[in-house]
């Protein structure tokens, strides 16, 4: 997003929504009683309230500091991007109206909507979406992370040459340009905001379909969204009100929604059967439960810069012993999922479960006596697969200690002061947008190291056919694999649960496994 987002979430992260960056569930306050009857009639059909387990705007409402977990659903109420994915995995322009390329891809041409207003009463331009995109070197957005100098797909320039049209060169060529600028790196905030983006801190300024009610609004228990009628995409929306409730505890979650207090919230497997007793369930797939590597460079934890040590730690994980804790879970070592471009199978049997090989890669190392280092999570919903780790580890004489963080914010900053964390991620149907996004452009690299090895596959696949093409993509798959940037332990569908007698089956654009927000909607509308 971290120990656990961007570029994000968990599942048990997850904001019913939650956050892609954090190695465990984002804390929050828990707030209401089981006890409360379902709604039924006009208040059904003018408001709804989703569940999410992270704080949205834990860091404000700037859209680039905070992005690919469950805040993207809210996101989605407040702000418009230049590109949006589709519930068919379809990148489709936004607030940009059609594109081109140069013949190298390395020039994205842009026409943009006219009239579209933001709250603070500016009008989008090309020179607004110039000053958003010229803010990509402010390394507290992590959404612009992969577009900064030296970043997997940096911008050398953004260009304005008249009102509408917006001219960006890669400094490489982006097949996925596209892919990169949707949804939240490409969310664009309203001319105020820019001038003074400290103001971002407390009030959000975009164009998308819904207003912040401060009346309504808790910081970090509770937000209410007011339809605004004039936005240019209002009608896609059909609720005159959305809430989005901060529910800490997994069970708390669906109490919450199986007595009503939500309509639509992500889950945790060890609830769906309670769920699926009173309430309707849809499932994601695409989602990995892995341990992102922070510390490249071996600053907070000298043997994680060593490749050898971290392939040793890979091996010498049960993953089948894990996997068997999660009801549907598969074993993988593929950071890319099975069902996905780019799966790569032989990455199983290559890190299959050998401790005795894993303490001669340490051996190797010059770690022949093992070492220890610690993970801080936010919350207790990822310690069951944590515990398991540490014993796996402790086995080849790595010792983890695991540290619960106090607040969702210390959990985010610990990806700059730990070595791992751990959480669910969605690989979906834009793995090269992760793989810039988060893994190398964003939030799970904090130094801003670089690999030969990853880089060369991701050009590869950006040069080429980009999500298209299976080849490159299990290239880069091996490559994120072997050089230990990414642990995969398992792979498991995300869950949402929903009150069909309330609304529809909630839809996820295929590079999330959140749900898009304009799919909540009533049932039988």
């Amino acid at each position: 997003m971290p120990n656990g987002i961007k570029n994000g979430i968990p599942r048990r992260r997850q904001i019913c929504l939650a956050v892609a960056v954090i190695g465990a569930t984002a804390a929050a306050t828990a707030c209401g009683s089981s006890s409360s009857v379902k709604s039924t009639g006009a208040a059904a059909s003018t408001a709804v309230s989703i569940g999410t387990n992270a704080d949205p705007a834990a860091f404000g409402y700037d859209p680039a500091a905070l992005s690919g977990g469950g805040e993207t659903t809210f996101w989605q109420g407040l702000y418009s991007s230049l590109f949006t994915t589709t519930s068919v995995g379809a990148v489709e322009p936004q607030l940009a109206t059609s594109y081109t390329f140069n013949a190298d891809k390395t020039v994205l041409t842009l026409q943009l909507r006219q009239g579209v207003k933001f709250t603070d009463g500016t009008t989008l331009t090309s020179t607004l979406v110039k000053q958003n995109l010229d803010r990509r070197s402010d390394p507290t957005l992590g959404a612009y992370g992969m577009f900064a100098a030296g970043g997997t797909a940096a911008i050398v320039s953004v260009a304005a040459p008249s009102p509408s049209t917006v001219v960006i060169t890669f400094a490489k060529s982006q097949a996925s340009a596209p892919s990169l600028l949707a949804d939240d790196a490409g969310r664009i905030v309203g001319g105020k905001a820019i001038a003074n983006p400290k103001s971002l801190m407390t009030q959000p300024d975009g164009s998308g379909p819904y207003t912040l009610s401060a009346s309504g609004t808790v910081k970090g228990s509770s937000y209410t969204l007011a339809k605004n009628t004039s936005a240019w995409d209002a009608s896609s929306f059909p609720y005159s009100r959305v809430v989005f409730k901060v529910l800490q505890d997994s069970q708390t979650m669906a109490n919450a929604l199986v007595s009503g207090q939500v309509q639509v919230a992500q889950l945790d497997p060890s609830v769906i059967s309670f769920v699926k007793s009173k309430d309707s369930v849809v499932e994601f797939a695409g989602t990995i439960y892995a341990s992102p590597l922070f510390d490249k460079l071996g600053k907070t934890s000298e043997p994680f810069a060593s490749v050898k040590v971290r392939q040793a730690l890979s091996m010498a994980v049960n993953r089948a012993a894990i996997a068997k804790l999660h009801p549907g879970a598969v074993a993988t070592a593929s950071f890319f999922p099975p069902g996905t471009q780019g799966y790569d199978s032989n990455l199983d049997t290559t890190y299959a479960y050998n401790p005795a090989k894993a303490k001669r890669l340490l051996a190797e190392a010059g770690y022949p006596h093992g070492f220890s280092f610690s993970v801080i999570t936010v919350g207790p919903q990822m310690d069951t697969d944590l515990q398991a780790l540490q014993q796996d580890w402790q086995a080849i004489d790595v010792h983890m200690t695991i540290q619960h963080a106090t607040s969702y914010a210390e959990g985010l900053q610990a990806q700059s002061t730990t070595p791992i964390g751990y959480n669910d991620f969605t690989i979906g149907r834009d793995p090269l947008g992760f793989v810039n996004a988060f893994l190398l452009g964003g939030t799970f690299n904090p130094q801003h190291a670089t690999d030969a090895q990853i880089t060369s596959a991701l050009q590869v696949a950006e040069s080429e056919g980009g999500n298209s093409d299976t080849a490159a993509l299990k290239s880069l798959d091996d490559a994120v694999v072997n050089e230990g940037w990414m642990f995969t332990f398992y792979a498991q569908p995300a869950e949402i649960g929903y009150d069909s007698s309330q609304v529809q089956v909630p839809k996820s654009s295929g590079a999330s496994v959140f749900p898009l927000l304009s799919s909540v909607a009533p049932a039988g509308a």
